[in-house]
């Protein structure tokens, strides 16, 4: 069966069973406390991943680790991930969670790529603005790539502006080759 099937079908179990109890909120929260755990702390993700490790130890990792911080509902999802041995694709099962919730929120994923670090300030204004062109919330990511020259490069959702120099560079000599 397909991975990223699966991981829709748990994810969007969890999102109904966390909505009718009105707790997304909460299990969205869960869901990126863990994610950042994994990104910060790869032993844990091994930990998890392992398949010599016994279902009993991790369930008691996530009880005595998590049990007073995540929300019951979160602690007796996983356990059922375990109790199924699907935990390789938990990092699935999150993501896919995770747009669901946004997708609920209308929330617009928004990243700025820029080629230099942008100033707080900046950011905050962009947000602003963002938000206010998008008539939605937005989740902003902004990302420092080195490869640019100057400007940005904007992307909401799936779509995307290039406005950088590189870009328009790119442009120009498309245009000279092409024609």
């Amino acid at each position: 069966m397909n991975i990223s099937l699966v991981s829709v079908r748990y994810a969007k179990a969890l999102f109904i069973l966390s909505k009718e109890k009105g707790i997304i909120e909460d299990v969205n929260d869960d869901i990126r406390l863990l994610m950042s755990q994994c990104a910060e702390m790869t032993e844990f993700c091994e930990f998890v991943r392992s398949p010599v490790i016994k279902p009993s130890k991790k369930k008691e990792l996530f009880r005595d680790v998590f049990g007073k911080i995540l929300n019951p509902v979160t602690i007796d999802f996983l356990n059922v991930v375990i109790d199924n041995n699907r935990e390789a694709i938990l990092d699935s099962i999150f993501r896919s969670y995770i747009s669901f919730y946004k997708k609920e929120k209308n929330i617009k994923s928004v990243t700025i790529c820029s080629a230099f670090e942008m100033e707080d300030v900046y950011v905050a204004n962009v947000r602003k603005i963002l938000a206010k062109e998008l008539g939605e919330p937005i989740e902003l990511k902004v990302v420092t790539k080195e490869g640019l020259l100057g400007g940005f490069i904007l992307k909401v959702d799936d779509k995307m502006v290039d406005a950088s120099i590189t870009g328009k560079l790119k442009q120009v000599r498309n245009q000279l080759i092409n024609g």
